[in-house]
């Protein structure tokens, strides 16, 4: 699948999409298939249609960018979970991709994200994949801004006990793509905030990180840092 980066890229996505699903469906599937596609297809007119009124300066409200996200959103898991149903790995993928398109438009738009899972499982498949440095800066920064974006239900974190909670993972590998830019203001930045918001994660992100540093052959500056963080992790407080 090509690289998609606007919301027209997502709607000529779903357009192909019955066309490739068709031959996996069943009558009943095929029936809640296309009652997805049609409530998708409005809510592309409806993003569509403001993102044209802001051109004009008729902006929505915080509130209205986060109801009509996660509306999206949830009409977004509910594909992912059919592809889960259909056994279609791939296409999970492809639509976990697509995430990423409706949370900038969110973000764009100032409003807050309340499903991160999606976008967290694409940020981790977008990382492995990437090595120049370029592409590894644009993808912090996109964490970065999810991370701001993020409900405050999420920011609590409530579900602490839960190594696999898309919070936690969407910190770490941020550390870890940080990391990997080699670059010193950001991985500072990112480490202060999984800081505040996972100490006790932080730890032994940092603790797994000296020993990465043995076994991976980072840049002395990198190195340093991280040892920074094992032996003096700085005491973050609320503002």
């Amino acid at each position: 699948m090509a690289t998609l980066a606007s919301l027209q890229d997502a709607q000529d996505y779903f357009k192909g999409l019955p066309k490739q699903l068709a031959p996996y469906f069943d009558e009943t599937y095929q029936q809640a298939f296309e009652q997805l596609m049609q409530a998708i297809d409005q809510f592309f007119d409806v993003a569509s249609t403001i993102d044209t009124q802001a051109k004009e300066d008729h902006l929505i409200s915080q509130r209205e960018a986060t109801d009509i996200g996660e509306h999206g959103f949830i009409l977004l898991l509910k594909l992912i979970d059919l592809m889960e149903k259909l056994d279609l790995p791939h296409k999970r993928h492809e639509l976990e991709q697509i995430s990423l398109i409706f949370a900038r438009w969110v973000i764009q738009h100032k409003g807050q994200l309340n499903h991160i899972e999606p976008i967290v499982n694409a940020f981790a498949h977008s990382a492995n994949h990437m090595k120049e440095k370029e592409s590894l800066l644009a993808l912090v920064e996109l964490m970065s801004m999810v991370v701001d974006a993020s409900a405050d239900s999420i920011k609590h974190d409530l579900e602490s006990s839960n190594l696999y909670r898309p919070w936690r993972l969407l910190h770490i590998n941020r550390g870890i793509v940080a990391t990997r830019t080699h670059d010193e203001k950001i991985m500072r930045k990112v480490f202060d905030e999984m800081m505040f918001y996972l100490p006790q994660d932080a730890t032994s992100f940092f603790a797994e990180g000296m020993q990465e540093m043995e076994a991976l052959d980072y840049p002395p500056n990198v190195r340093k840092i991280i040892e920074e963080y094992y032996n003096n992790p700085p005491k973050m407080q609320l503002h």
